[in-house]
């Protein structure tokens, strides 16, 4: 497939823009009119540069209302249109976008509207050129596919050809099937965007919030599968606009982009039949499962930790065969500890059990992760790392007793006394507003998990948002977060909770307590509100104030959990049990949670 982009899709000048491009490994570029209009460099040098990075000029996107004109004005459009259609040319560029008129005036005249699009498709031919219409979802009269299609059915010229662009057709609530009947040969060009589902003015979700395939929830892979069962052949070019990609480094996100699009081809082998899918090149498949199989922790002490995690009711497991680095296992709950002091913050890496190694480490090069350098011992573990936009470092294990099992690098402890935890339930990873759509890409690209979730939060300072995934098949949760504080708290990355599972939350909390570990205590405004919301047994919301419980209950089933003070290294320690089939996160006892921890700080 050949792979472009769009010059908009970057921050930067047009100069700098290009080589971010052609450094990711795209083949094309589509150059967006203001970024040539502002640069220093003319047409003929600007397509030299092209040449010299080893790009195609695939678009040039300089033509908005040409159609619906009101005739005594469009003498003036095709003056336009001529001068636009030089710059094409000087630029090597073979195909102009020219987008449904939004003007307020607008003609409702869909023969005038043709007419109009016939004599630009006349001009365009005389320089060679392809015009590639396309509904804007904002149009005036133009906003649907099948519109678009109609006016060139209408126009009948062949320099006048369809324009698909995944985000236009999504957002309106188009398909794929809104391609149906319409041949590959007639659609000129293909551009893509995934978007959040927002429920918002189409424009600004439009101008603000389109990201990368596999960033956001739209069905972009349904749209692209039907363009190339149509019979396209022509270039798979991204166009995103976000208040993200304006202000971060081109060249992170155009390697964002190219990652998206290896991403994107690896769903449209499974949807393609034979034909369409020798256009798309498949990297090799994600993870067949994903369970936890460590959290590893760096001590910034070289003290501290030992005393929390027997506290926990972990003990000492085994001893790393060629480093200073100590399992512990409280059941099957693990935490790998470095005992080698580092400051900072304490969380940042875990460990998976994501079979078959060998291809996610393989999947992951495809997709431009960068892998974590690590040394291996003799008769160790491969354990590939790899390290995600936030920093965190995630290694990969095969199964237990398998070829590179992560405990084979251990010296193990027999008959070793626990308090028969279930394991880590989920993570909760904080990163930064700009770094959100990159690490839900990491997780989504690499190990194939899924969104299942999106909320936000009230803190005492500020907001708190979460987006929550978990793996189709294996027990992996994790929760991104981004708090946006109106503070001057330092933000702390990396892991910031570690929630454990129990099948008895009540006996867990008395044994840390009785250990000396510091729980958090919710008001008690939280129990009297729990009883007028749930009506609880007063005997059962006594257990639940005694034990500082949070408490919280759906159809399937109810939540019952703990938490541990924040402690050195920016991170909380989450107990819970889930009765029954409650499978979410006790989201309405969040605003408690973050007051209380808050509280305790003051």
């Amino acid at each position: 497939m050949h792979r472009g982009i769009a010059t908009v899709s970057l921050s930067g000048v047009l100069e700098e823009k290009l080589e971010a491009i052609a450094a990711a490994g795209f083949d094309g570029v589509e150059i967006f009119d203001n970024d040539l209009v502002a640069s220093p460099r003319p047409p003929q040098e600007i397509a030299r540069r092209c040449a010299d990075l080893g790009l195609t000029v695939d678009l040039f996107q300089p033509l908005r209302d040409v159609e619906g004109v009101d005739p005594g004005r469009f003498p003036a459009v095709l003056h336009r249109v001529r001068r636009k259609l030089e710059v094409a040319t000087a630029l090597g560029a073979r195909t102009m976008l020219a987008c449904s008129n939004a003007l307020p005036d607008a003609v409702d005249d869909p023969d005038l509207s043709a007419e109009q699009l016939h004599a630009v498709g006349e001009l365009a031919a005389s320089f060679g050129v392809t015009v590639a219409y396309e509904a804007l979802a904002w149009g005036r009269h133009v906003d649907r596919l099948g519109q678009a299609w109609a006016a060139v059915v209408r126009t009948g010229h062949p320099a006048i050809t369809l324009a698909v662009d995944t985000f236009h057709m999504l957002a309106r609530g188009d398909d794929g099937s809104a391609l149906a009947g319409i041949p590959g040969d007639r659609i000129g060009f293909l551009q893509v965007a995934d978007a959040p589902l927002l429920d918002m003015n189409v424009l600004e979700w439009s101008r603000h919030f389109r990201c990368f395939p596999g960033q956001g929830t739209l069905d972009v892979a349904g749209v692209v599968a039907a363009v190339l069962e149509a019979g396209y052949r022509g270039p798979l070019s991204l166009e995103i606009f976000s208040d993200v990609v304006r202000e971060a480094d081109p060249f992170v996100t155009a390697r964002d982009g190219m990652r998206s699009l290896v991403f994107l081809e690896d769903q449209l082998g499974a949807r393609l039949s034979a034909p369409a899918r020798e256009q798309v090149s498949v990297a090799p498949p994600a993870p067949r499962r994903t369970d936890v199989a460590f959290v590893e922790l760096t001590d910034p002490t070289g003290s501290a930790y030992p005393d929390l995690l027997s506290g926990l009711g972990f003990r000492i497991a085994g001893r790393h065969r060629s480093k200073p680095v100590v399992w512990w296992r409280n059941g099957g709950a693990n935490v790998v500890l470095n005992e080698a002091p580092a400051p900072g913050t304490a969380a940042t890496a875990f460990g998976l059990v994501a079979p078959p190694v060998a291809d996610v480490a393989e999947r992951a090069a495809a997709l431009l992760w960068p892998a974590v350098d690590k040394t291996r011992g003799r008769g160790e573990a491969g354990l590939p790392g790899i390290t995600s936009p936030s920093g965190l470092h995630v290694f990969v294990s095969a199964e237990p007793g398998a070829t590179d099992d992560w405990h084979t690098d251990f010296v193990a402890t027999e008959g070793v006394p626990d308090d028969g935890w279930l394991g880590l339930d989920h993570i909760d990873v904080a990163v930064s507003a700009d770094q959100l759509n990159e690490e839900l890409s990491f997780f989504r690209t690499l190990f194939g998990l899924q969104p299942v979730g999106s909320e936000e939060y009230i803190q005492p300072e500020g907001r708190l948002r979460i987006r929550a995934l978990r793996a189709a098949k294996g027990d992996l949760r994790v929760a991104l977060t981004v708090s946006d504080s109106g503070g001057d708290d330092v933000q702390h990355g990396g892991i910031t909770q570690l929630a454990f599972a129990t099948a008895d939350v009540v006996d867990a909390v008395r044994r840390i307590r009785s250990r000396g570990v510091d729980m958090l205590s919710p008001p008690d405004n939280y129990y009297a509100d729990l009883d007028a919301r749930f009506a609880l047994d007063p005997a059962a919301l006594a257990l639940l104030r005694e034990h500082d419980l949070l408490y919280g209950r759906n159809d399937t089933g109810e939540l019952l959990h703990a938490y541990t003070v924040p402690v050195d290294g920016g991170f909380q320690v989450e107990i819970l049990e889930r009765r029954g089939g409650y499978d979410g996160y006790g989201s309405a006892n969040t605003h408690v949670r973050l007051a209380s921890v808050t509280a305790r700080g003051r």
